[in-house]
């Protein structure tokens, strides 16, 4: 989904909620879940990986999102060997500032 997809779609109310996801080693994505549960990945200009986590949060806030759910696959535990919990991490709601 392009940066005009994502802001026609803001406006229509169609957007349910936007994932950013924590890759490991590689940097962030983003993930735009419609109110029919259909995912899409968030580009710009084909770019679908970011190596900073500031510069997205700031194209996703330009296209009118105020507010990500961070969600992280792989825990930090699991990235260096230790066992990874039993229950799924629920993610977490985050705003998006101004200054992000």
């Amino acid at each position: 989904m392009s940066c005009a997809d994502l802001r026609f779609a803001m406006r229509r109310g169609q957007v349910e909620q936007v994932e950013l996801h924590g890759l490991r080693c590689c940097g962030y994505s983003a993930w735009i879940v419609d109110r029919t549960g259909r995912r899409a990945a968030f580009a710009d200009g084909g770019r679908t990986i970011w190596s900073d986590q500031g510069s997205l949060k700031r194209l996703l806030r330009g296209c009118g999102v105020r507010e990500v759910y961070w969600c992280q696959p792989v825990s930090h535990d699991e990235m260096i060997g230790r066992p990874s919990c039993l229950e799924a991490e629920l993610g977490l709601r985050l705003p998006l500032y101004a200054d992000d």
